[in-house]
């Protein structure tokens, strides 16, 4: 008896029921081996990351890793006894130093992809199935700059948040990474473009 087909990648990112998003493998002696086109592509494209130019400071740095962390702008300043626009103004030097699109998502996916900041294992970390796979690749879309962020009454980010066991976009960025599911090979396609 063979094994039921998954309806999502290993990585959890790509719906296998799609036929834009499969291919077969042919083997001699075996039957054909089914896999993920997009992930497959994504690993021959990915090579290292350019060198940065200049790396954020480690004032920043703290800052992203707390976002990181799932800590809000407010609970960052009120840690730190400084202003919220102080904590704004760190995270948007970090952004315009990385030179990502205008999200403090992707600044944390490149911070993590270049292991300036590390993930957030504090928490368990999202299962990859068919009911987490749509919101993973939402968050993917974020950091690529394919989407703009959700406004904080938006009921999507409310059930994006929850599927992803994360409190902010930023977080979800992190947890994500601690499960494996968004890598360095991710990150790659925003130095392509040209958006550095």
């Amino acid at each position: 008896m063979s094994r039921p087909r998954q309806a999502y990648c290993a990585r959890g990112l790509h719906l296998l029921d799609d036929p834009r998003n499969v291919a077969f493998k042919q083997s001699r002696d075996r039957p054909p081996r089914r896999y993920c086109l997009p992930c497959y592509a994504a690993t021959k494209r990915s090579g290292r990351l350019p060198r940065l130019a200049l790396a954020p400071s480690p004032r920043q740095l703290e800052v992203l890793q707390d976002r990181a962390n799932g800590l809000s702008d407010e609970e960052i300043a009120e840690r730190d006894d400084v202003t919220v626009s102080t904590v704004r103004h760190a995270s948007l030097r970090a952004r315009l130093t990385l030179r990502v699109t205008p999200t403090t998502a992707a600044a944390v996916a490149v911070c993590l992809a270049y292991e300036l900041i590390k993930p957030d294992n504090s928490g368990p970390l999202p299962p990859r199935d068919a009911r987490t796979a749509p919101y993973a690749a939402s968050v993917l879309a974020l950091v690529q700059g394919q989407r703009e962020p959700l406004k904080p009454k938006d009921v999507q980010r409310a059930r994006l948040l929850d599927a992803l066991y994360a409190w902010s976009e930023p977080h979800a960025v992190s947890v994500l990474w601690a499960a494996k599911t968004i890598s360095a090979r991710d990150v790659a396609p925003l130095f392509a473009r040209g958006k550095r």
